[in-house]
Parts: structure tokens; C-alpha cells; sequence
């Protein structure tokens, strides 16, 4: 079975089993770095909210060798987990007033997004894009984002210089910035994590490398752009830094002194992770940055 005839069966047997109170439909999704999905919805009358469900990642089991039905009850069960329980008032977002404390930015890849940037307001920040989100952050299923486009500007009367001028100072109050050793984040995510014996008997003398986010590791990398994070972690520890953009959600700060001199080989390592371990639409970007004390700013 094709793509096509997948997608085509899905909305069938799905609108076959909530039957005619419920409609179900497919639509293209661009998510960030103009990744292309197929989101289906599943729309109960009663409710002014559905998740979307990527099909894509389905048809990939389907082809694994998963039977078609059990893929289809997945793609039920889903939905079943993760529609909310009751309506959202989303009269809010007309509101300037109840929205500009909710403004935020967050950092994208500016070539990957020249589609989805024709659309949206946003600033250059070396090779990436400053972009703007309303952060929801007590949605039934957990932390939510609307991007926010053009047209928006015009409903609130304001200018992009504004908006700007709003996220720099909600950001950091939103979502507080952390920076942490690698090992120690490294453990907070998977608790079994341990070096080798052989390996930490040596650690000391291993580049000693961290890693800058939010507390919420949700868009993390824009905790680049706060107001003097960067510099006062470099006075911190007396030295220039490596900038390896690890995804959209993180950084990693590797002090100059105690790295190679390789940008070449950094380079190779940041596009080796993209290509093996970051999903495409978490993907920064795919070279080096760095911080020098003397300038005070992040170059290429």
C-alpha cells in the first residue's frame, strides 16, 4: 500500500468508527525548518480543540510490518489520550492587552524557514531567525505555543519593533535559563547514566563542556539571546567559548581554552548530530559558534 492509499484508508476507517457526529479530515502541516506533515483531525461537535496526529510517522510502522488495523486503533487510542476535556476560550488572542505579557521569542534556522518567514514577523540574529510565540503555559496537555504571524500585528495595532521590545522581556521571565554540566544533565534525563570506570578515572582532563537551556527545555536555544547569559557564564570561567548549537530546544558552551582549535571538526561534529540524532524539525544550525569576552558578542 502507498502513501496515498494509507492516508485515504485512515480517514475512512476512522470516520467509520466515531461515525457521523464526528469529522475527520487530513491537512498538510509545515512545521519548523519546512518539514512537511500530514495532520489528521478528528473534530467532535462538541469541542472547539482536537491534537493533530501526524500520519507520517504511522505509515513508517505500517511499512515495518505493523498490521494496518493495529496502526489504525494507535492512531485512535492517540486521540483518545490526548483531546482535551473541555472547551478553550480562545477569545484571549484578539486581546493585546490579556496577550503581550505572554509574548516570547525563540530562534530558528533562517534558511530552512524562508517559506514560513514570508508569513511571520521575525529578526536576523547571525544565520538564524528571531521568531515570535503567545506562550500558553497551563494547557490541559502541558505547554503549548501559537506562533504568531503577520496579520496578528495588524489585529493588535502594533509593530514588529514591539513585539521585539516584549518577548526580550518576558522571555527570560517565562522560561529562566539553566546551564549545566553535561554529565549532570546527561543523569537528569536518563538516571542510569554513568561514565565508564576507565573514563572517569581521566574526566579531569576531558574539555569540560555544558549545556544552556530553559527550565523548561522547551525552545532552550534562545536562552542565547538573554540579556548578558553568555558573558557573565564566560567571565564565570574565565574564557572565550565554543557555541555548539545542539538543536532548537538547547546549546552547548564548550570553553575555547580547553577545545580544539578545529572549527572544521566542530563543524563535522554538529553535522554529524544533526544528521543522526536530532530530529529535522529540532535542527539549529550546522556549524560553530563563538562567544569572545573582548567583544562582548556571539560570531560565526
Amino acid at each position: 500500500m502507498n502513501y496515498e492509499t494509507f492516508k485515504s484508508s485512515a480517514v475512512t476507517s476512522i470516520q467509520n468508527y466515531f461515525g457521523e457526529n464526528t469529522s475527520v479530515s487530513l491537512h498538510p502541516i509545515i512545521k519548523n525548518n519546512d518539514i512537511r506533515l500530514d495532520g489528521l483531525l478528528i473534530q467532535d461537535q462538541s469541542r472547539n480543540i482536537t491534537p493533530t496526529i501526524y500520519l507520517n510517522h504511522y505509515y513508517e510502522e505500517y511499512l515495518s510490518g505493523k498490521p494496518l488495523s493495529s496502526v489504525f486503533e494507535d492512531i485512535i487510542l492517540a486521540y483518545q489520550n490526548n483531546v482535551p476535556k473541555e472547551n478553550i476560550d480562545f477569545s484571549f488572542f484578539m486581546d493585546y492587552d490579556k496577550v503581550k505579557h505572554q509574548i516570547i521569542y525563540k530562534l530558528i534556522n533562517h534558511r530552512r524557514n524562508q517559506n514560513l518567514l514570508k508569513d511571520i514577523p521575525h529578526f536576523r540574529f547571525l544565520d538564524l531567525a528571531i521568531v515570535f510565540c503567545c506562550y500558553l503555559p497551563s494547557m490541559p496537555n502541558g505547554n503549548a505555543m501559537i506562533l504568531i504571524h503577520n496579520h496578528h500585528l495588524n489585529i493588535w495595532q502594533i509593530t514588529a519593533d514591539t513585539l521585539y521590545d516584549l518577548a526580550i522581556k518576558n522571555t527570560p521571565i517565562l522560561l529562566p535559563y539553566e546551564i549545566a554540566g553535561m554529565e549532570a544533565t546527561l543523569k537528569k534525563l536518563c538516571p542510569e547514566f554513568c561514565l565508564p570506570p576507565t573514563t572517569a578515572a581521566v574526566s579531569t582532563d576531558l574539555p569540560s563542556m555544558y549545556v544552556l537551556s530553559n527550565t523548561e527545555k522547551l525552545y532552550g536555544a534562545s536562552a542565547l539571546l538573554y540579556p548578558d547569559v553568555v558573558s557573565r557564564f564566560a567571565d564565570s570561567i574565565h574564557s572565550d567559548l565554543y557555541i555548539l548549537p545542539s538543536s532548537i530546544h538547547e546549546a552547548l558552551l564548550l570553553p575555547k581554552e580547553k577545545g580544539s582549535d578545529d572549527i572544521t571538526g566542530l563543524n563535522l561534529i554538529i553535522q554529524d548530530i544533526n544528521a543522526s540524532q536530532v530530529p529535522k524539525e529540532e535542527i539549529l544550525s550546522d556549524h560553530v559558534y563563538i562567544f569572545e569576552q573582548a567583544s562582548g558578542f556571539i560570531t560565526l
